[in-house]
C-alpha cells in the first residue's frame, strides 16, 4: 500500500509543475449499497489542467463517524479480587468513519476547464482507510456502577482498529466558473473495491457499515491560481 502511494505521488507531481493550479473545498455524502447508513464529509482537493479540456486531480475526504443502530454488550472484570461485583456487563456502540485519498483524470465537455458552464467525466483510484471504534457506556448495563477506574476489558478486546482497501471509480459532474471569482461544482462518483478490505483486528472486522460498492456525491468551490 505504501509503495502504491509513493508511485501515485511521483506520477502526480510532474503534472503539478504547471502555470495553472486550482484548489477546492466542499462537502458531500457517501452511501454504500446494502449499508444501513450514509456518511457526511468535508473534502479538500487540487486540480491541474493538462490542456484546456483535460486535467488531473487529487482529493482528500474525511467522512465523520457514524454509529451502528445495534447496541452491543461485553463483560468487564475487576482489577482486583476486592472489587464487588467482580464482573459487569457494559453496553457499547460501534462507530465507523472514512478517510479517502483519491486521484484521477477529468475531461471537460462544453466550455473549458476554467470558463463558463461545462460537464466533466473521468476515472479515479482511491485508497480507503476506515477507523472502527467501540464507544463504551460509562456505566454498566444496569446504570448502577461506573467501571473505568476499577474494571478492565478482556485483554483480547481492542477498543479500535482500522481497515485498508483500494477502489476504482467513475465520476461525472458539472461546474460553472464565475470570471475572476471561482468555480462551483457538483460531482457524483461510483466506486467498487478492487481489494478485499484488510482489517487490523477483530474489532475493525465487525463493522456493519461498509460496502464493496458505493457512491459519493460532492459539492464545493474551486479557486483557480495562475
Amino acid at each position: 500500500m505504501k509503495s502504491f502511494l509513493v508511485a501515485s505521488l511521483l506520477l502526480f507531481l510532474p503534472q503539478v509543475v504547471s502555470a495553472q493550479i486550482s484548489f477546492d473545498a466542499g462537502t458531500g455524502v457517501l452511501k454504500g449499497f446494502g449499508a444501513p447508513k450514509s456518511f457526511g464529509n468535508l473534502h479538500l482537493g487540487i486540480e491541474v489542467p493538462r490542456s484546456t479540456d483535460q486535467s488531473v486531480y487529487g482529493r482528500f475526504s474525511y467522512f465523520f463517524p457514524v454509529t451502528e443502530s445495534t447496541t452491543q454488550s461485553t463483560v468487564v472484570t475487576g482489577n482486583s479480587m476486592n472489587v464487588n461485583p467482580y464482573n459487569l456487563t457494559v453496553n457499547y456502540g460501534r462507530s465507523t468513519n472514512y478517510m479517502l485519498f483519491e486521484g484521477g483524470t477529468r475531461r471537460y465537455i462544453g466550455n473549458d476547464f476554467d470558463y463558463g458552464f461545462s460537464g466533466y467525466s473521468g476515472t479515479n483510484i482511491m485508497v480507503i482507510v476506515n477507523k472502527v471504534k467501540n464507544e463504551y457506556s460509562t456505566t454498566d448495563a444496569t446504570g448502577q456502577y461506573t467501571w473505568a477506574d476499577n474494571y478492565s476489558l478482556s485483554p483480547g478486546e481492542e477498543r479500535e482498529g482500522t481497515i485498508l482497501s483500494l477502489a476504482l471509480g467513475l465520476q461525472v459532474g458539472v461546474k460553472y466558473t464565475f470570471p475572476a471569482i471561482g468555480t462551483v461544482y457538483a460531482d457524483l462518483s461510483g466506486q467498487y473495491l478492487l481489494t478485499k478490505p484488510t482489517a487490523s483486528n477483530y474489532t475493525a472486522s465487525q463493522t456493519q457499515l461498509l460496502s464493496a460498492l458505493f457512491v459519493i456525491f460532492n459539492v464545493g468551490f474551486r479557486k483557480d491560481l495562475y
